[in-house]
């Protein structure tokens, strides 16, 4: 359990000693914007939170609600809600059958290019690997590219991977361009008919220009279908800031949220998607194994974040 549920837990037991007026409203309220910027939710997404959870409670007959730990849960979760529901939802799956219906004969059809992004660390590599065992279960053909020729090692991690699954790598040397190799991976799917083209890319210690400067160029190169970014969940604000330089040169699509299984405080959730003006979170990661990739889904989030007292 994130310590900002266990926090929001502790809180909904607090405030439901309180009695419903104005001043007791505004308290809590500020009591629980507290808990959100403790737990990584950032401080301009937490005080916008509060501000319209203030003006909801405030407008609302209070009589229906015996106590705050009773009315707090329904307008906080319905702001929540909007937050982070996206404004067009990306079901990989779906798309790839859509793809695959938009081509009458097999001849012409091009595979579905995913280009990941992602710092060193975040796991991106291993997500990747899910997804390819997602997609290979559901029955469509991948091939990966090694495009990460910068770190030492990450092509034969990557590799490791293709080979458990059964899937095709396509790897270059270390220091090569690595948009060379994903543009040989396209070239090498439509040769073969393959479905789908997942890029893994090299990141850094940091966003930086020399990492940006080739994700574009790779961007460029391959004029990906769905730009896809990593981010650790355990990074709290880090993963916000990626999450914004990532955006802001690169149009990102989606977003998966790896390590969500560990003991992370919870709302860099949130402030991910505030921070990419609401690009949807495609997936959690919640462990090692394949199979450890969970299709997100707003509103159970946001109801086991916070649940409603009786």
């Amino acid at each position: 359990m994130s310590s900002l549920k266990k926090g929001v837990e502790k809180f909904l037991r607090k405030v439901s000693t309180y009695e419903i007026n104005e001043k007791n409203i505004r308290k809590a309220v500020r009591e629980f914007e507290l808990i959100l910027i403790a737990n990584d939710v950032s401080l301009k997404v937490a005080k916008q939170i509060s501000k319209k959870l203030t003006n909801k409670m405030l407008g609302k007959r209070a009589k229906r609600f015996s106590d705050l730990s009773k009315m707090i849960p329904v307008f906080a979760k319905e702001i929540i809600l909007d937050l982070i529901t996206p404004k067009e939802p990306l079901n990989l799956v779906e798309i790839i059958n859509q793809h695959q219906k938009s081509s009458t004969q097999i001849s012409s059809k091009d595979p579905l290019i995913l280009l990941f992004l992602g710092i060193n660390g975040t796991g991106k590599t291993t997500t990747i690997a899910k997804i390819a065992y997602l997609l290979k279960k559901e029955g469509f053909h991948v091939v990966l590219a090694a495009s990460d020729t910068f770190r030492s090692g990450a092509q034969e991690q990557l590799e490791v991977h293709a080979n458990r699954l059964g899937v095709k790598l396509i790897k270059g040397k270390y220091g090569s361009d690595s948009a060379a190799v994903a543009y040989d991976a396209i070239a090498h799917a439509k040769a073969k008919y393959a479905d789908v083209v997942m890029i893994d890319t090299s990141g850094r210690m940091a966003v930086n220009r020399d990492l940006m400067e080739e994700m574009k160029k790779i961007h460029r190169v391959t004029n990906p279908n769905y730009t896809i970014l990593v981010v650790d969940a355990l990074a709290g604000n880090d993963a916000t800031e990626q999450a914004k330089d990532f955006h802001k040169e690169i149009p990102l699509d989606g977003i998966i949220l790896a390590k969500m299984d560990a003991d992370a405080r919870g709302g860099a959730l949130l402030s991910v998607t505030y921070a990419t003006d609401g690009v949807p979170v495609l997936f959690i990661g919640n462990g090692q194994k394949y199979t450890d990739l969970e299709l997100f889904q707003a509103e159970k989030y946001v109801n086991e974040l916070i649940k409603s007292k009786n």
